[in-house]
């Protein structure tokens, strides 16, 4: 990842939970898939969903350490 990526990432960490969603929604909805068109609100709704199942299992992984 880039300097960038990597400081986007430190900051979406640092935001409060609720906002979280909002923010994902916004950059998936940005991202860029090529050959795909346009991501519709529900499958973005379903990928910020899993996002955020991950990062749980990574923050509950983390604090099992």
């Amino acid at each position: 990842m880039t300097a960038i990526a990597t400081k986007l990432v430190d900051e979406f960490r640092q935001l409060e939970p609720s906002q979280q969603p909002r923010v994902c929604h916004e950059i998936l909805r940005l991202a860029p898939l090529s050959g795909y068109g346009p991501l519709t609100d529900d499958e973005l709704t379903v990928l910020a969903d899993q996002t955020f199942v991950l990062l749980d299992q990574e923050d509950a992984h983390a604090q099992s350490r």
